[in-house]
């Protein structure tokens, strides 16, 4: 067996999971309107793979973080791996929308491991003082496979067809399944160790804190992770071609690499509430900028500042419940968060499925925008907030602390 990972070299490949993750979830933007037409069915009735995809990595995101408490997170993450692969093959060779709806949703389900677990191994094994500049490399990594997903999907479907573009994922995840190997398996709970299931949820829940993290964090996912989804399909009903409108949103990736650095620049002096309000107020500009104007012009500005707004406050939200969560619930308590963003992501996206079917982009970018406002608010407050409070920097990095408890599922 190869040799494990130093901190290096886990980063790295743990930034290769997220690259795949979002090439995975934004490679179906593009293609959305081309499979419309290819299987005679309108757009709205094909953003359902998308709200699929969403809704599924909401709800198996609990599941999986709950297992890799058990059973170990790398063991979790090449399992999901694996079964991405196999379902985005048969989303490739679906028949009908229907198939394709169902295989989307399907390998958003083993996506989902891939978020909360691979936050929950960056709590495990990063120093608390790096955790946000990881954070902020995994969101970029994470950008650019949006990024190159579009350009890619964009150039496959005008080159080939739109199929080609769903079997670079189905061929990539196993692949990276084998690289997970090296990654070193934090000290796994012994046999007769941890509290039951319930209980992990029960003590993540009875924090005052997260009882608060859950309902804002759907909120602020609907705005963060769902509705930029619709930047492509708004080029593509204006009349730009596929590759140029993924060329052009691909401006997400390069402004969250940008995003990045700005992060690694500043950290040590900018506080968590400073970075989250920009990183929403980024957000707010970019929809507001699509709500006035479609034109190439306006869609690459507002693709521009949503991929800053992920690097930024999204990476300090992360760093925030990481540093809010227990160690031996990190991984529990993460899934239920990021379960919270990606449901709401999923339900933003069928609410405004039925403007985008009649093409009424600037309603539907005007509505992302005053959704922002109230996330950027509360959220800026709060964190200032928690800042001031004991809870603030109580929680070292290091695997689960339970492992003596006993195990009342045995």
């Amino acid at each position: 067996m190869a040799d494990k990972l130093g901190d290096r070299g886990i980063v790295a490949v743990l930034c290769t999971g997220f690259f795949l993750l979002d090439f995975d979830l934004v490679v179906i933007n593009p293609l959305m309107v081309p499979v419309s037409k290819d299987f005679d069915v309108s757009l709205g009735t094909i953003t359902l793979a998308l709200t699929g995809y969403l809704a599924m990595v909401g709800i198996m995101q609990p599941v999986h973080g709950t297992v890799s408490d058990r059973v170990g997170r790398v063991r979790v993450l090449r399992t999901a791996l694996l079964g991405l692969g196999v379902a985005d093959l048969a989303a490739a060779l679906a028949p009908n929308a229907a198939l394709l709806i169902a295989g989307r949703a399907i390998a958003g389900g083993f996506a989902a491991a891939l978020i909360p677990v691979t936050v929950a191994y960056v709590g495990d094994h990063i120093p608390m003082e790096r955790r946000q500049r990881t954070m902020a490399a995994l969101m970029s990594s994470s950008a650019v496979g949006a990024a190159l997903a579009t350009v890619v999907a964009g150039a496959l479907t005008e080159l080939l067809n739109w199929r080609s573009a769903l079997l670079i994922p189905a061929v990539a995840a196993p692949l990276l399944a084998l690289v997970y190997t090296r990654l070193p398996e934090a000290p796994r709970p012994k046999a007769v160790a941890g509290p039951s299931v319930r209980q992990r949820f029960a003590q993540v829940l009875g924090d005052g804190w997260f009882r608060f993290f859950i309902p804002f964090t759907f909120v602020e996912g609907a705005a963060m992770m769902g509705l930029f989804n619709f930047f492509n399909a708004a080029l593509q009903k204006h009349g730009s071609s596929v590759l140029m409108s993924g060329l052009v949103t691909s401006a997400y990736g390069v402004a969250a690499i940008g995003g990045s650095v700005v992060v690694r620049a500043v950290d040590a002096r900018a506080t968590g509430a400073g970075m989250f309000g920009w990183g929403t107020g980024l957000l707010f500009t970019g929809y507001l900028t699509a709500a006035l104007t479609q034109s190439v012009a306006g869609i690459l500005i507002a693709s521009a500042l949503a991929g800053l707004a992920l690097a930024v406050g999204q990476s300090a939200l992360q760093a925030w419940i990481l540093e809010a969560a227990a160690p031996e619930v990190r991984g529990s308590a993460t899934a239920l968060i990021a379960c919270s963003v990606f449901t709401g992501a999923a339900i933003s996206t069928a609410a405004v499925g039925p403007l985008a079917g009649r093409g009424d982009f600037g309603l539907l970018f005007g509505i992302a925008a005053a959704a922002t406002v109230p996330v950027s608010i509360v959220g800026t407050f709060a964190r200032a907030r928690f800042a001031r409070s004991d809870r603030a920097l109580r929680m070292p990095a290091g695997p689960p602390v339970d492992q003596e408890a006993p195990n009342p599922l045995n």
